[in-house]
């Protein structure tokens, strides 16, 4: 198996293969052993096999070991990552690495290797893990009030990432994307104060300050990112909002989210995506109740 697996160029083509193997258990070990060689990738030739031994894991199963993926990206800023990550998005310590561009190739930032091995693309895994299909994303800038919510928006979203059981949901559909915009009126730098207003009714008479007008929801479409079907929808909180008490914001936002739910649902249904949003909404419901 070793002698074709790093030859193989589809995913279709590794999963045939190793699905014919007469004995998974012996694959296994035989994987955790290369994966044990290339976790201390020093190049993008050890990083490229780390990735296809990963791709293989995930088809076989990965036993009693925690299953991790092995993911390469560009960032914002245009330089590349890499690193092995868990089903709850934690990078495993050690594994990040930046990477610079050299000739037609790239090499580590930092490291000591810099041959050229001929491989023009870093390699990221192209089967990865099931994760939390319910993703918080929260902005940098929000009111001094709102701080309280937004911490527990940062312990909702570790609840969702550790308890959500996105195995039992299908694979049809890839993450439902929640962007929490605030207003930050009392912000230090004059020029980035702003409120929301979710219509112009709304807008005090004389009203000096800076606004935006934008729906309580703002809804996205279903559209693919990296194979991925993915929904994103943005919540915009008022000042008035964030200025509620924080039991007040937790259950306004718990209304939010099984309404966001719904609507992915029938959207969905439009598309004939197979999705198991009852599920979903049954094991979000229980998260909600611990929050």
């Amino acid at each position: 198996m070793l002698n074709d697996l790093y030859q193989m160029e589809t995913i279709e083509q590794l999963t045939a293969s190793i699905q014919e193997e007469p004995s998974p258990d012996l694959l296994r070990q035989t994987l955790f052993a290369e994966y044990d060689r290339y976790f201390q990738y020093a190049n993008i030739e050890e990083w490229n096999k780390l990735v296809r031994v990963c791709e293989a894991l995930r088809i076989v199963g990965w036993g009693d070991r925690e299953p991790v993926e092995a993911i390469a990206e560009k960032w914002i800023n245009g330089s590349y990552y890499s690193g092995l990550r868990t089903r709850t998005f934690t990078t495993v310590e050690g594994t990040s690495k930046g990477w610079n561009k050299r000739g037609n190739t790239f090499v580590i930032d930092g490291g000591d290797d810099r041959a050229d091995y001929g491989i023009a693309a870093l390699a990221t895994q192209r089967n990865p893990l099931p994760k939390n299909p319910v993703r918080l994303v929260t902005s940098g800038n929000y009111q001094r009030s709102a701080q309280p919510f937004v911490d527990s928006l940062e312990e909702l979203r570790e609840r969702l990432d550790c308890d959500m059981r996105q195995d039992m949901y299908g694979d049809g559909f890839g993450y439902l994307g929640i962007c929490c915009w605030f207003s930050h009126h009392d912000d230090p730098s004059p020029s980035v104060r702003y409120e929301y207003f979710h219509a112009e009714q709304d807008v005090p008479p004389g009203f000096a300050g800076g606004f935006y007008i934008r729906p309580r929801l703002e809804i996205g479409k279903l559209a693919k990112r990296r194979g991925e079907l993915k929904l994103e929808i943005t919540r915009h909180f008022t000042r008035q909002e964030g200025e509620l008490p924080l039991e007040t914001q937790k259950e306004m936002f718990k209304q939010d989210l099984l309404e966001m739910v719904a609507i992915l649902d029938e959207k969905l249904k439009k598309k004939k995506t197979p999705y198991q949003t009852d599920r979903l909404k049954e094991d979000l419901a229980a998260v909600l109740a611990e929050w």
